[in-house]
């Protein structure tokens, strides 16, 4: 910048002083002259009011007031986004008050003149006065919810409080440029300028906190961690459900309403907690592994319950199949009683059936039937001809009827192969046979077709048992369709195969394994396993029983897997348990001597230890149990910390607001003198 020689000083002189006219330059010149205390003749005679009292404030030996003016005005400068001296000009140009009256130009240049005196002679006063501008500034912002930093959510990540940071700096800067600059084109290019400037250092802001942080948090840690065990297990364990975006007490809900661990519940980020206990020698190390073990070892008791409360009883199905047996008959007993007393015509459909060999064969056999029961036909039947004559003869009724039905299940069953359950060609013709004689006597007798619903025969239940044991190897759709040919019974002994199937299944896991994948590892199962569900709620409460079991194995093969994850390696890093001394040559070579001096600093930090054998005991506690009062005891300590972890992260945003702002806003006088 231009330096000017005035009363045997020099003085620095921005570039706007060049573009002023010969008049307006000498008028500066003059002011200054005035402002270092030594004033020339022509000076004198035109000067202002408020030259005086420039003067005179230079003179004094007034040191503490001349510090409050200073950070008084510096604040106003930043507080009016650097429109403090065309105000006061103003003010001077209306009321004759500090300023000349009517001449708004000459008192805006005395008060910059003036400003940037005070930034030079009291520097740490000037600058004081403009931070608590910018805090004054960003309290009122966040008051009116204006602050992009104080209004985060209290969990923010780095980056959006970056992001934040930066639109805090470069929106005040940004003001600020273009309120302390002059004429339109140089209000908008330091409007731009400090709009950059202030997003780069409120930008800073947040990441300078994190390093802090980072640097100073495995020493409280380590202090927290000896002096509270317990309490620093459960801020752990917050901070584990923070990162899955879970609250305490949604964690507690699905606890109890699933019967779950925590770390079940957690996700990931808990599970790999408790995996990180089990590397701390201690108590924990011991237990852990042996309680998910025994845990898991009772998968397949738990999901046999689930089944027998929610589809059959897996262990009793043959005990089912007679219980049901016994209660259909007691509902069709008397349907058939009453589908006995309905006369059966002799239809030529009838007729044409006992006409044919198996149908003569079926006759025989019911008549046998009949007669060693000592109840023989009770139906006529009477033939008129055409001359007019009658011929009686005895012909079934509806209890001979089924009579003959039962003889041609004898005869189906008798061509059926005992092993393969495939019907021979002969068998074939007598059951479509034997299907044309119950469609026409169920079209005339309706009650025996109720009947017959009600009790499907100990034969059909044996085969809907077999249709049960073979559901998960059909075709959905084939399952559908078989269901939905059989009565209430035989649905019942259908289920209760296929609850035989699935017990087979998980008997058929090693205890530590992973049953569910048995019967519940792919679409066609599932949809086969739905289908025998008797309504949507028995299938939503078995299906959450196996999500539940799918949650415990998560847990299990996390803590068993051994796998040496990234995640793990970061958990280590906070018990202490990485010795990297041995590795500070090699990352030397590899990333240099300061990145690798940083990194063991920073492991010699993480040897404090904040997950003790204490520690990590606590969290192994709470972590596994499922116990309610437990869990309810968990919650509660949970909840305590989120609410204070929350304060503590609003006041954090709130307070790196007011530094975003305050740094944002210049302190570099335009004129200085030496």
């Amino acid at each position: 910048m231009p330096v000017l020689e005035i009363n045997g000083r020099d003085v620095e002189v921005d570039d706007s002083f060049l573009q002023m006219s010969l008049d307006q330059q000498n008028a500066v010149v003059d002011e200054i002259a005035a402002s270092l205390g030594a004033e020339s003749a022509e000076a004198q005679a035109g000067r202002s009011e408020l030259s005086a009292l420039t003067q005179k404030a230079a003179n004094r030996g007034d040191t503490a007031g001349r510090d409050i003016d200073s950070f008084m005005r510096g604040a106003a400068d930043v507080a009016t986004f650097g429109l403090a001296d065309e105000l006061s000009a103003a003010g001077g140009a209306l009321t004759g008050i500090d300023g000349k009256f009517g001449e708004y130009g000459r008192n805006l240049r005395v008060q910059r003149v003036m400003q940037d005196q005070r930034d030079m002679t009291d520097p740490i006063a000037s600058t004081a006065g403009r931070v608590a501008g910018g805090i004054a500034t960003a309290v009122g912002a966040a008051r009116a919810g204006l602050s992009p930093m104080a209004n985060l959510p209290a969990r923010a990540g780095l980056g959006a409080r970056v992001g934040a940071g930066m639109a805090e700096g470069a929106t005040y800067g940004g003001l600020y440029g273009f309120g302390s600059g002059e004429g339109s084109l140089d209000r908008v290019t330091d409007a731009a300028g400090g709009a950059v400037m202030g997003g780069a250092i409120g930008g800073a802001v947040p990441v300078v906190a994190q390093g802090v942080k980072a640097v100073t948090k495995p020493v409280t840690d380590a202090v927290k961690a000896r002096v509270n065990p317990a309490g620093f297990a459960s801020q752990k364990i917050a901070e584990r459900l923070a990162d899955s975006n879970m609250s305490a007490s949604q964690a507690a809900a699905r606890m109890d309403r699933e019967g779950l661990s925590l770390a079940d519940v957690g996700g990931n980020s808990t599970r790999s907690l408790l995996r990180t206990t089990t590397n701390i020698p201690g108590k924990a190390q011991d237990t852990v592994g042996s309680k998910l073990t025994l845990r898991q070892m009772g998968q397949g008791d738990r999901l046999k319950v689930a089944v027998s409360r929610t589809l059959a009883d897996p262990d009793g199905y043959l005990a089912a199949k007679d219980e049901i047996a016994e209660t259909a008959k007691r509902v069709a007993a008397p349907l058939f009683r009453e589908a006995e007393k309905t006369p059966i015509h002799f239809s030529e459909t009838l007729e044409g059936i006992l006409s044919t060999p198996a149908g003569r064969d079926a006759l025989r056999r019911a008549e046998t039937l009949a007669a060693n029961e000592q109840v023989p036909f009770k139906q006529l039947f009477v033939n008129i001809a055409d001359d007019g004559s009658t011929t009686f003869k005895r012909v079934p009724d509806q209890r001979a009827w089924q009579y003959i039905k039962q003889a041609m299940d004898d005869m189906v069953d008798a061509e059926t192969d005992s092993l393969t359950k495939k019907v021979s060609n002969p068998g074939r013709i007598i059951n479509n046979l034997k299907n044309r004689l119950l469609a026409e006597l169920d079209a005339q007798n309706p009650v025996y077709a109720q009947a017959r619903k009600a009790w499907g025969g100990q034969q059909s239940l044996d085969k809907a048992l077999e249709f049960g044991r073979n559901a998960m190897s059909q075709s959905p759709e084939s399952v559908r369709r078989g269901l939905a040919s059989m009565g209430p019974a035989e649905k019942e002994a259908a289920r209760a195969g296929a609850a035989e199937w699935v017990r087979n299944a998980i008997d058929q896991r090693n205890f530590t394994q992973n049953a569910i994948l048995k019967f519940f590892s792919n679409r066609q199962q599932v949809k086969n396993l739905r289908a025998l569900f008797d309504n949507d709620a028995q299938f939503k409460t078995f299906r959450q029983t196996i999500f539940a079991e799918a949650k415990k194995r998560a847990t299990y093969e996390a803590v068993k897997g051994n796998s040496s994850t990234a995640r793990q390696l970061a958990d280590m890093a906070d018990t202490g348990g990485l010795r990297e001394g041995a590795e500070f040559v090699g990352n030397a070579v590899r990333n240099g001597p300061i990145s690798a001096t940083l990194q063991w600093v920073g492991s010699r930090l993480r040897m404090l230890g904040g997950l003790t054998p204490e520690v990590a005991e606590n969290i192994a506690q709470r972590l596994t149990t499922s116990r309610p009062d437990a869990v309810r005891q968990i919650a509660g300590d949970l909840a305590k910390i989120e609410r204070a972890q929350l304060t503590a992260a609003q006041r954090s945003n709130a307070v790196q607001a007011m530094l975003s702002r305050a740094l944002a806003a210049p302190t570099v006088p335009a004129i200085s003198g030496n």
